[in-house]
C-alpha cells in the first residue's frame, strides 16, 4: 500500500552541475514511467535531511512553500528531477513508517559528487545545541559513527531506538487529488547501472498480463525460444569456421556488422529542437522575484530555463546582477539567454545574410559599450563603502563575457588601452589592473601591443617629473617593473620611434642604469628604433655637432658653472672631446676672448678627471687640423693659460719637440710659422726651473731667435706703464725700468709683444695691485679719532685703476684682470668699486668663462651692504652700476628688483641736494650761466616732486643751453648733461617722451654735431638709451629722401654709435667712456635685428661726393672689414641669427648685384669663409672643400649669396635654375666620389627648391640601379663596385635633403610618388629570393642591396600621406615588405646579418603598419588569408584567430543527373565539400529548457554522429 505524502513535503528542484555552455547529453537509459520514477537506495535516501551547513544563505523557495529549510541533495536521477518539477507533489513513501526526525547519532553522508568536509561530522557541541533546540535531555550520549554500507547491498536496517515526537501543530493535509505514484521500497537493493532487484512494479501493459493458449496452459516464463539449430554450446558450430584462412576476416566482419548494426539503431536522426529560454512581459514583482530565484544557487536553472522575464537588457542587465549579487556563471547564462533571443530575431526579420550579419556586429558591439559603461561607472564610484565588492564583481563579469568571446574584442581592447592612456593618476593603479588581466591578449595585437608600452612611459615620465613624486613613489615602482617586463616579453611594442626618441633618455636612466643585465634589452630597441628615425635635418646630430652646439651657447649666453661637466658627460670618448673643444676654441670661425678661457676651464676640468692634457695638445699640433682653419693667437693664449695653471708640460712638449727634429730654420719660429713651433717662443716661461729655462734658450737660439731682444722690448714696455702710475710705488728693479729714451706708446709697445712677454706683464700689473692694496691706509690730517679708519683715503685710486685696467685689456690677460678685480673688491671708495662693477658688467661672458663671475659679484653685493651700514647713504654711483649688472646678471632677478627700487629711492633723497658739479664751475661761467644754475637749483631743491610743466619749462631751458654749449667747452655741455640726469627721476616716463623728440628734432638740424659728441654723454649717464635713439633714426630715415645725404649722415652716425669705437676724451672722462662701451655692448646683444638693419642702410647708401666726405663718419662698408670689434660682431650674428643676416642684410644687398653694396656684401662673406678679403668669387667646390662643422653658417650663408646673385642676375629663367642646379650637382657629386662628408651638412641648410632637385635625381638613379629578375645580367648589376658605391653615395644624398620630402607635396603637386616604384623593387627582391638563383646573388643582394633599399623606404615613410591614396599605397609595400620578410625566414640561414636583416624588415614592416587605418588593415589580412599562420605576421597586422574558427562542416555534393548514367556511377561521383562552420557563442547555453529532448543542445548532435548511451 501506499501512503499520500504529508502536505507541503514536495521535493525542492535539483541544482544541474553542468557548466555554463556545457553540451547536454541525454539520459542514457530510457525505461517506462514506473522505472523512472523509482526512488533512490536507502543509503542515499538517509541523505535526504542533510543540512549544507556551508551554505550562509536562505532558502527561498522553502519560505515561499512552507517547507523545511533544507539543501536538496546534489545527484539522483535527472529524469525524476524532471517529473518532480512537472506539477506532481505527491511522492511514494516507504511502506515501513519512517520518523520524522532522523536519530541525532547518525551522521549525514555528503552529496554524491562532494567530498566529506570536516561540517559532515558533528561534533559535542553541535550535537547539544541541536538536542536542546528539539527538546532532547540533557544526559543524551552520542553514539558512534556506524562503518560506511558496502556497495551492491541494501541499506542497514533503522536503528530501532526510541523515536521522537514532532514538536508543534501538524502541518494541513493537502485534500485535493494526487495522482498514484509507485515508490520503490526502502529495503530494495540497487546495482546500478540495471536498477533495483526484484522490484517490478505492475502497470499493466506487461506480457504476463495478456492471457493466451499457451500463457494458460503452460503459465507465463521469461525463457526465450531457441531454433532448431541451436545446441547446448557454440563451438561445434563457429570453431570450424575460425579455423578456415578466413576466419579472423570472417570474425571481423561479424563484428563490423554488429557495430554498424548498433550505429544505426542508437545513432541519433531528430533534428535538433534547441531554442533559447522565451522572453515573456512580466510585472515588476514577478521579475523581481525571477532575479531572486536566478541569483540563489540552490534553484535549478532548468526550472528557470522555462521563460526570462522581458526588459532585462543591456546596462540594466548588469546592473540587476551587480545589484542582486546573481552568481557570474549564471549571470552569463541569462546575458547569453538575452543576447541569443536579440540575435535571433535579426534572423527572423526576413533580410539578407549580410544585413542580418551586420545588424548582430552592431548589437554586439552595443552589448560592448554597455559592459564598458558598466565598468566605468564602477569607477566613479571609488571611495565609496562597497567599491571593493562591486568593482570586483565587475571585473570579473567583464572578464567573463571577454573569454567566452561573446564582445567585440577589437573595441573593447581599444577602450581598455585608451582608458590607460587618458587615466588621470588618482584612477591609474586601478586601470593597471584591469589592463593586466587581458595583457596576453593586447599583447598579440601590434596596435594594441604599442600603445600600451606607450601609456606605460608617458605615465612613468609624468610620475618622475611630478612635484609628489616621494608619495607617488608605490606607483613609479610598480610601473617601473612593468615597463621592464614588457621589454623583456614584448620588445617590438616599443619599436616606434616618436615614443622611443621621446622617453629614451628617460627609459636609459631609470630603467637601464640599475640593472647591467637589462642594458643588452635596451640597446637592441634602440639600436631597432635608430635604424627608423627621421633623417635629414631632423636626424640626431652626431657626439662632435653636439659638443660644438654646447660649447656654441657660450656666444649668446654667459657659461655656466657646470658647462665643463655637461661637456664633458657627452660622451665616453675623451680624447674626441679634447679635440674637439681645441678646434672650436682656436678655430678662426668662432670670434671672442671668452672661448679661450671656456676652453681653458673644461681642459683643466678633464685634467682633474684623469684626462692628459699636455698628451691632448701636442697631438692636436701633431695633425693638420692645427694649420688649418686657425686662429694662432688664441692658440698661444690657450696654452699659455694652461701653462700658467701648469696643466701643460713645458719640459713634455720640449722633449717632443727635440724627438721631431728641433728648430733648424728662423722661419720656423716666425710669427706665421707652425703652430707647433711658434709656440716655442710664446710660451710663458716665469714658472719654469733653471734647467728647463736654459734648455728653452738653448732651443730658441739654435733658430737664430733673441730672447734678450724680447726681454729688452718687454721692459721697456714695462718702464712706460710704470711712468703712468706714479703713485703706485713699486721694487728696485722696477726703478731700473725708468729709461727716457723708450717710446711712451704702450699700445704699440704691447702689439710688439709675443704671448710668453703679455703674460710676464699680466703678472706683474697684478703684483703691483696687490702691493698697493697691502698699503696700510693713511687717515686725514684734521681727523684722528677712532672712526678715521672709515674716511681713510683709499688703497688705490680710481684713475690707477682705470689704467691698470687698460693694460690688461689691451694684453687681453682676463685671468690677471679677475685677479686685479677680486683684489679691489676690498675696497672702501665707491667710485673705485663702481669702476669693478663696470668692469664686471662689460666682461661679463669672459668673467663667467674664467669662472669668477658669481664671486665678484658676490662681493660687490657684500662691499654694498657694508657701505649703507658705514655711511648715511648708500653712493649712487656705485648703487646704479652694481643695479646694471644685477640686470644682466642670470638667477639674479629679484636681487635686481630690490637694487633698481633702492636707486629710485636714493634718486628722490638726492633730488634736495645742490648741484655741486654746476656749483663746481659757476666761477668760470658768465652771469646768465650764473643765473640759469641758481635758478635750477632752486626748482630742484623746492622737494623730490615737480609737476609737468615746471618740468617742460626746466627741460627746454637746460636744453637750450646745450645746445649753445656745443660750440663752447665741454664741460658746459657736461654740466647740462648732469642737470638732466638729475631732473630724469622726477617724473621717468615724462622725461624720455622728452628727451626722444628733442632726438627726433636734434637728427633734423644742418650745423649739429656728430650724434656721438653729442648723445654719448647722455646714454652713458642714463638720460637716453641706444634703442630710443634707434628707433627715432629709422622713423627719420623711413621718411627720408633716397638721394638725401643727411640720411646716409644719420646711418653712418648711428652704426658708428652702436658699434664704433670710443676714442672722444673731450665730451666724456675714462669713467663715462667706459660706460658707454657698457650700454654699447648690451645693445649689441639684445638688438641683433635693429644693428643688421642699420648694417644693410649704410651698405645701400650711394657713395658720398669728395667735397662733402670730410663732414661724414667713415663707417662705411670698408670700415667693418677694419675694425675688429664690428667684425667680430658680424661673425657672431652670422653664427647666432644666421637666417637674419640672409634675410635683412644678404638677399636685399644682392637684389642690385652691380652695386657698391653688393660688392661689400661679397667681400664679407669671403672674408668669413678664408679669413681674409679676397676680391674674386668663391666656387661651389671650394665651398664644399672648407665646409664642415665650425664652417657650417658662414658656406650658408655663401652659397645663398650665390644663388641669390645669380637670381637677380638672371631674373629667375629657366636657364639660370637649370645653369645653377647643373653646377651644384656637379660640385656634390665630386665631393661624394671623393668621400667627403661635409656637404651633407650644408645640403640642409639651402633653399627647399635646391634640396628638392638633388633628392629627386638621387631618387630616380638610386632606383635605376636595382636589377630586374627578368634581366639577364643580375649577377653582373649585383656584384660590381661600382654600381654599390654609386647607390651608396646615391642615398646619402637622399638622406641629407630628405627633409625637403614632407613639402613636396605643397610646392609641386603634380609630383608623382615613388611608391609604385618601391613596389616593383621589392616585389623583384621577392622574385629573386624565391627563385632558383645562385648563392652568390642571394647573399649580395642580402648583405648589400636590401638594406639599401630597406634604408630608402624609411626615407620615404613621409610620402605615404593619410590619404587614400597614400593608404593604399603604404599597404602595398606592408605587403611586400611581408613577403620579403617570409621569403628571408624561408632561406634558413642562422647567421647574425641574415638575423639582423629579417629584423630590420619587420621593424620597418611595423613602421609602416602602425599608419593603416582599420578597413585596410582588414583587406592587407585577407590578402595574407594563407600566411596568417605566421605569429611574427599575424602580429603585425594584428590579427587574432577566433578559436571556433578551425571548425568545418563536410557536405556531400550529388552531381546533376546525366541521363543514360548508371546510378552506382552517379553515387561515385558525390563530392565532399568543405564549408567553414559558424560557431554561434551567444547560444551555448547550457539548461536551455525545461523539456528534455533527443537533440535539444545549441549545437546540433547530428553534426557529430551522436549516438545514444
Amino acid at each position: 500500500m501506499t501512503t499520500r505524502p504529508p502536505l507541503g513535503q514536495r521535493q525542492p528542484p535539483q541544482r544541474s552541475l553542468s557548466a555554463t555552455n556545457a553540451v547536454q547529453r541525454p539520459p542514457a537509459n530510457h525505461r517506462s514511467l514506473p522505472q523512472q520514477s523509482s526512488s533512490s537506495s536507502p543509503t542515499r535516501r538517509g541523505n535526504e535531511t542533510f543540512v549544507d551547513l556551508t551554505y550562509d544563505g536562505a532558502d527561498p523557495v522553502g519560505g515561499r512553500y512552507g517547507a523545511a529549510t533544507t539543501v536538496p541533495r546534489n545527484g539522483g536521477s535527472r529524469l525524476k528531477l524532471e517529473i518532480s518539477d512537472s506539477g506532481t507533489d505527491s511522492q511514494a513513501e516507504s511502506p515501513k513508517p519512517a520518523p520524522d526526525v532522523a536519530p541525532i547519532w547518525r551522521p549525514s553522508a555528503p552529496p554524491r559528487g562532494r567530498p566529506r568536509t570536516h561540517f559532515d561530522v558533528l561534533n559535542a557541541s553541535s550535537l547539544g545545541f541541536r538536542a536542546g533546540q528539539d527538546g532532547l535531555q540533557g544526559d543524551a550520549q552520542v553514539k558512534p559513527m556506524p562503518l560506511p554500507v558496502r556497495p551492491r547491498q541494501h541499506a542497514p536496517p533503522v536503528s530501532g531506538g526510541k523515536l521522537l515526537e514532532k514538536s508543534g501543530s501538524p502541518a494541513r493535509k493537502d485534500g485535493r487529488p494526487k495522482p498514484y505514484t509507485l515508490e520503490v521500497p526502502p529495503a530494495a537493493p540497487r546495482y546500478p547501472p540495471n536498477g533495483h532487484v526484484d522490484f517490478y512494479p505492475w502497470t499493466g501493459n506487461h506480457p504476463e498480463d495478456h492471457f493466451s493458449e499457451s500463457v494458460i496452459r503452460q503459465g507465463y516464463y521469461d525463457k526465450a525460444q531457441m531454433s532448431q539449430n541451436e545446441t547446448g554450446s557454440a563451438k561445434s558450430t563457429v570453431f570450424p569456421a575460425l579455423k578456415n584462412k578466413t576466419g579472423l576476416q570472417t570474425l571481423s566482419s561479424i563484428l563490423t556488422s554488429v557495430l554498424a548494426q548498433r550505429k544505426a539503431h542508437g545513432q541519433i536522426t531528430a533534428s535538433s529542437t534547441f531554442k533559447p529560454p522565451p522572453r515573456v512581459t512580466v510585472t515588476d514583482t514577478k521579475r523581481e522575484m525571477w532575479l531572486k530565484d536566478l541569483a540563489n544557487p540552490t534553484i535549478s536553472l532548468r526550472r528557470l530555463s522555462r521563460s526570462i522575464p522581458h526588459g532585462i537588457r543591456g546596462k540594466v542587465l548588469l546592473d540587476q546582477s551587480l545589484s542582486k549579487n546573481i552568481p557570474i556563471e549564471r549571470a552569463i547564462w541569462l546575458a547569453k539567454c538575452v543576447g541569443a533571443n536579440e540575435l535571433r530575431s535579426f534572423r527572423r526579420k526576413g533580410v539578407s545574410g549580410t544585413f542580418a550579419m551586420g545588424g548582430e556586429a552592431k548589437w554586439i558591439r552595443d552589448f560592448t559599450v554597455c559592459v564598458e559603461q558598466f565598468i566605468e561607472s564602477i569607477l566613479g564610484t571609488c571611495g565609496e563603502g562597497d567599491f571593493k565588492t562591486k568593482i570586483d564583481y565587475a571585473i570579473r563579469l567583464a572578464s567573463h563575457f571577454h573569454a567566452e568571446f561573446l564582445l567585440d574584442r577589437e573595441h573593447y581592447m581599444d577602450w581598455l588601452v585608451s582608458s590607460l592612456e587618458n587615466s588621470p593618476q588618482t584612477k591609474l593603479p586601478l586601470w593597471i589592473l584591469i589592463t593586466q588581466i587581458y595583457w596576453k591578449d593586447l599583447l598579440k595585437y601590434r596596435k594594441y601591443g604599442r600603445r600600451l608600452s606607450g601609456a606605460f612611459l608617458h605615465h612613468y615620465a609624468e610620475l618622475l617629473n611630478h612635484p609628489d613624486q616621494d608619495i607617488l613613489a608605490p606607483l613609479s615602482d610598480r610601473l617601473h617593473r612593468l615597463i621592464k617586463s614588457l621589454m623583456v616579453s614584448n620588445p617590438d611594442g616599443f619599436v616606434s620611434p616618436a615614443v622611443w626618441t621621446k622617453h629614451r633618455d628617460i627609459i636609459r636612466s631609470g630603467l637601464v642604469s640599475d640593472d647591467e643585465r637589462f642594458l643588452a634589452i635596451f640597446e637592441s630597441i634602440d639600436r631597432r628604433n635608430c635604424r627608423l628615425g627621421i633623417s635629414g635635418s631632423g636626424k640626431e646630430p652626431t657626439v662632435r655637432q653636439r659638443i660644438i652646439q654646447l660649447l656654441d651657447t657660450t656666444l649668446s649666453a654667459s657659461p655656466s658653472d657646470d658647462l665643463p661637466k655637461r661637456c664633458w658627460q657627452i660622451t665616453d670618448d675623451k680624447a674626441m672631446v679634447l679635440r674637439v673643444v681645441l678646434e672650436w676654441s682656436t678655430s678662426l670661425y668662432r670670434p671672442g676672448i671668452p672661448k679661450t678661457y671656456v676652453a681653458a676651464r673644461i681642459l683643466r676640468f678633464g685634467a682633474k678627471s684623469g684626462a692628459d692634457v699636455t698628451d691632448a695638445l701636442l697631438n692636436f699640433m701633431d695633425s693638420e687640423t692645427c694649420e688649418v682653419g686657425r686662429n694662432r693667437l688664441s692658440f698661444y693664449h690657450l696654452v699659455s693659460e694652461l701653462a700658467r695653471s701648469e696643466h701643460f708640460s713645458a719640459a713634455r712638449y720640449f722633449q717632443w719637440l727635440i724627438a721631431r727634429g728641433g728648430l733648424q730654420d728662423p722661419a720656423d719660429i716666425a710669427q706665421d710659422g707652425p703652430c707647433a713651433k711658434r709656440l716655442l717662443a710664446e710660451l710663458p716661461t716665469h714658472n719654469l726651473s733653471e734647467g728647463i729655462a736654459s734648455l728653452h734658450r738653448a732651443l730658441l737660439e739654435r733658430a737664430s731667435f733673441s730672447l734678450d731682444e724680447e726681454e729688452e722690448r718687454m721692459a721697456g714696455c714695462m718702464a712706460a706703464i710704470n711712468r703712468t702710475l706714479p703713485t703706485m710705488p713699486g721694487s728696485d728693479s722696477e726703478m731700473e725700468l725708468d729709461n727716457p729714451h723708450m717710446s711712451d706708446d704702450i699700445p704699440s709697445l704691447i702689439s710688439q709683444l709675443n704671448r710668453s712677454s703679455k703674460s710676464e706683464i699680466g703678472l706683474w700689473l697684478r703684483h703691483k695691485v696687490l702691493l698697493q692694496m697691502q698699503q696700510p691706509k693713511i687717515p686725514q690730517l684734521d681727523d684722528w679719532d677712532a672712526t678715521s679708519v672709515k674716511a681713510a683715503t683709499p688703497a688705490i685710486a680710481t684713475s690707477d685703476f682705470q689704467k691698470i685696467r687698460y693694460y690688461l685689456e689691451l694684453i687681453e690677460d682676463y685671468s690677471m684682470l679677475a685677479d686685479v678685480l677680486k683684489i679691489t673688491a676690498s675696497s672702501s671708495d665707491a667710485e673705485v668699486l663702481a669702476t669693478c662693477t663696470d668692469t664686471l658688467n662689460l666682461h661679463v661672458d669672459t668673467l663667467a668663462a674664467i669662472g669668477a663671475l658669481q664671486s665678484l659679484f658676490d662681493m660687490l653685493v657684500a662691499r654694498l651692504r657694508v657701505l649703507a651700514q658705514d655711511q648715511d647713504s648708500i653712493p649712487r654711483v656705485f648703487l646704479a652700476s652694481l643695479s646694471d649688472l644685477a640686470s644682466r646678471m642670470p638667477n639674479q632677478k629679484r636681487l635686481a628688483q630690490q637694487l633698481s627700487q633702492e636707486l629710485v629711492l636714493c634718486d628722490r633723497k638726492n633730488a634736495v641736494d645742490a648741484c655741486s658739479p654746476v656749483s663746481d664751475h659757476i666761477a668760470i661761467t658768465q652771469a646768465t650761466e650764473v643765473d640759469f644754475i641758481e635758478e635750477t637749483e632752486k626748482i630742484l631743491s623746492n622737494g623730490n616732486s615737480m609737476d609737468q610743466a615746471t618740468l617742460d619749462r626746466l627741460f627746454q631751458r637746460v636744453v637750450s643751453h646745450l645746445e649753445i654749449s656745443w660750440h663752447k667747452s665741454p664741460d658746459q655741455q657736461r654740466c647740462c648733461v648732469s642737470l638732466l640726469a638729475r631732473l630724469r627721476p622726477f617724473s621717468t616716463a615724462h622725461f624720455d617722451t622728452l628727451m626722444s623728440s628733442w632726438v627726433t628734432s636734434f637728427l633734423h638740424m644742418h650745423n649739429r654735431p656728430s650724434m656721438f659728441r653729442v648723445l654719448g654723454p647722455f646714454i652713458s649717464s642714463g638720460c637716453l638709451s641706444l634703442s630710443t635713439i634707434a628707433s627715432c633714426c629709422t622713423s627719420f630715415l623711413g621718411k627720408a629722401v633716397s638721394d638725401d645725404h643727411s640720411a646716409t649722415r644719420i646711418s653712418r652716425e648711428l652704426l658708428d654709435l652702436l658699434i664704433g669705437t670710443v676714442n672722444s676724451e673731450e665730451v666724456m672722462d675714462v669713467g663715462e667712456a667706459y660706460r658707454f662701451r657698457v650700454k654699447q655692448s648690451h645693445m649689441q646683444k639684445d638688438s641683433a635685428t635693429d644693428i643688421l638693419t642699420i648694417i644693410r642702410r649704410v651698405l645701400e647708401e650711394p657713395p658720398i661726393p669728395a667735397s662733402d666726405e670730410s663732414n661724414f663718419p667713415a663707417d662705411d662698408g670698408s670700415s667693418l672689414l677694419e675694425n675688429r670689434n664690428a667684425w667680430e660682431l658680424l661673425q657672431r650674428y652670422a653664427l647666432l641669427y644666421t637666417d637674419s643676416v640672409i634675410q635683412i642684410l644678404a638677399t636685399p644687398l644682392l637684389r642690385n648685384s652691380g652695386s657698391a653694396g653688393s660688392a661689400s656684401l661679397s667681400t664679407l662673406i669671403n672674408k668669413f669663409l678664408l679669413g681674409e678679403t679676397r676680391e674674386d668669387d668663391i666656387s661651389t667646390e671650394e665651398i664644399l672643400d672648407i665646409a664642415d662643422d665650425l664652417t657650417l653658417p658662414f658656406c650658408q650663408i655663401q652659397l645663398d649669396s650665390m644663388f641669390g646673385a645669380e637670381d637677380s642676375a638672371m631674373s629667375g629663367t629657366d636657364e639660370s635654375v637649370s645653369a645653377r642646379f647643373q653646377t651644384f650637382d656637379s660640385a656634390i657629386e665630386a665631393a661624394v666620389n671623393s668621400g667627403k662628408t661635409a656637404w651633407a651638412s650644408i645640403v640642409p641648410l639651402l633653399d627647399m627648391s635646391i634640396a628638392q632637385h638633388l633628392r629627386r635625381r638621387a631618387e630616380l638613379q638610386f632606383l635605376a640601379l636595382f636589377p630586374s629578375p627578368k634581366s639577364g645580367n643580375v649577377l653582373d648589376c649585383l656584384t660590381t663596385g661600382n654600381h654599390l658605391a654609386q647607390a651608396e653615395n646615391l642615398l646619402r644624398v637622399i638622406d641629407s635633403t630628405a627633409y625637403s620630402t614632407s613639402t613636396t607635396a605643397t610646392v609641386n603637386p603634380n609630383n608623382t610618388s615613388h611608391a609604385l616604384d618601391i613596389l616593383s623593387t621589392l616585389n623583384s627582391i621577392r622574385l629573386i629570393l624565391s627563385t632558383n638563383q645562385t648563392m652568390q646573388i642571394k647573399d649580395a643582394l642580402i648583405s648589400k642591396w636590401i638594406p639599401l633599399i630597406l634604408s630608402f623606404i624609411v626615407l620615404h615613410t613621409s610620402e605615404f600621406e593619410a590619404t587614400k591614396s597614400g593608404h593604399e599605397n603604404r599597404a602595398k609595400v606592408t605587403l611586400a615588405l611581408s613577403a620579403v620578410f617570409l621569403e628571408l625566414q624561408a632561406l634558413d640561414i642562422n647567421t647574425e646579418p641574415v638575423s639582423g636583416l629579417i629584423q630590420q624588415t619587420f621593424d620597418l614592416a611595423l613602421h609602416l603598419v602602425d599608419g593603416l587605418p582599420d578597413d585596410v588593415r582588414q583587406q592587407c589580412i585577407r590578402s595574407l588569408h594563407d600566411m596568417v599562420s605566421n605569429p611574427q605576421i599575424r602580429y603585425l597586422f594584428s590579427y587574432s584567430s577566433n578559436p571556433s574558427d578551425w571548425l568545418v562542416l563536410s557536405q556531400k555534393e550529388k552531381p546533376s543527373s546525366i541521363p543514360g548514367e548508371a546510378p552506382r556511377r552517379r553515387t561515385a561521383a558525390e563530392k565532399e565539400k568543405i564549408v567553414p562552420f559558424r560557431l554561434r557563442r551567444w547560444e551555448m547555453l547550457g539548461e536551455p529548457t525545461p523539456n528534455i529532448g533527443e537533440n535539444d543542445t545549441s549545437l546540433n548532435l547530428t553534426l557529430f554522429g551522436a549516438r545514444r548511451g
